[in-house]
């Protein structure tokens, strides 16, 4: 099989992982820590070894901002957006490292990313992700739209 063949099999793959259907959450004993070490430990360990310290810095940033505006603020919609994006950022890297990069340190750790990726979406989908719920009231909370979330975790 070519190079270009493998790559765009393992971006069919990770395609079709991020669209398997939901399931139920009930193991955030395992998804958290998982995801934690994936999308945070590992990704952020793999930016600043490969010195892509724009891209390392400016996801940090991103998630920062996120996580600040969604647990700080309590502006949910666009905190988890900003760390939705960092995420897909994390994910796309490995995958333009594995198709740019020259230097065999690089590319092995961006296979290790895709593997750790690709474990941890599998993962979700069998266990379930962690839920957030939103739940609708009769009257306005303080921000009007009378909606509240809920984490479980």
């Amino acid at each position: 099989m070519g190079s270009r063949n493998f790559r765009i099999l393992i971006l069919a793959s990770l395609a079709w992982l991020g669209g398997l259907s939901s399931s139920r959450a009930d193991n955030e004993w395992v998804t958290v820590p998982l995801v934690l070490g994936d999308y945070y430990g590992w990704a952020y360990t793999e930016g600043f070894m490969d010195h892509a310290d724009i891209y390392a810095w400016s996801t940090a940033g991103v998630d920062g901002l996120g996580w600040g505006l969604a647990l700080l603020a309590k502006d949910y919609d666009a905190g988890l957006f900003l760390v939705n994006a960092a995420g897909d950022a994390k994910t796309l890297y490995p995958v333009v490292t594995l198709i740019w990069a020259p230097e065999p340190a690089v590319r092995e750790r961006a296979w290790i990313a895709l593997g750790t990726h690709a474990a941890t979406l599998l993962t979700l989908e069998v266990l379930g992700r962690p839920a957030l719920n939103i739940q609708a009231s009769q009257g306005p909370h303080q921000d009007g739209t009378g909606l509240s979330y809920a984490w479980r975790f």
